[in-house]
């Protein structure tokens, strides 16, 4: 459903819908709302990550060459799944991850970065 389709429908006089519309269009904006937010969060994640600096103080600390990152981090920064990744990883067309223990591994923020611009390279 586009955004468009969703503003369209509740600028629809609401005396000329029923209850049951009204409750549908009012979940379908909150679910766009949610997405919106959440794709503004992955860029603010991708603009630190491309250049250590964050928007304000409460955004965290800023992602720097050297960095290690946890796979949860990894995800939101792409808005791709924990199993996205590790299948990329097994075929070979992801950076692989730095086991920091047992049963920890990390990414470094540089490959990750390297990889994106690889992406973008390969674009053009």
């Amino acid at each position: 459903m586009l955004a468009s389709d969703i503003l369209d429908r509740l600028m629809i006089d609401p005396g000329k819908r029923t209850l049951g519309e009204l409750v549908q269009d009012r979940e379908a904006a909150l679910f766009e709302i949610r997405r919106l937010r959440g794709d503004i969060e992955r860029l603010r994640g991708m603009r630190t990550l491309c250049t250590g600096k964050t928007d304000n103080a409460e955004a965290g600390p800023a992602m720097r060459p050297g960095m290690l990152i946890r796979l949860t981090e990894v995800v939101e920064l792409l808005g791709v799944s924990r199993s996205t990744i590790y299948k990329w990883v097994d075929e070979g067309a992801f950076p692989p991850p730095v086991r920091v223990s047992e049963r920890a591994v990390r990414w470094r923020t540089e490959d990750i970065e390297a990889w994106r611009s690889s992406l973008v390279a390969s674009a053009r």
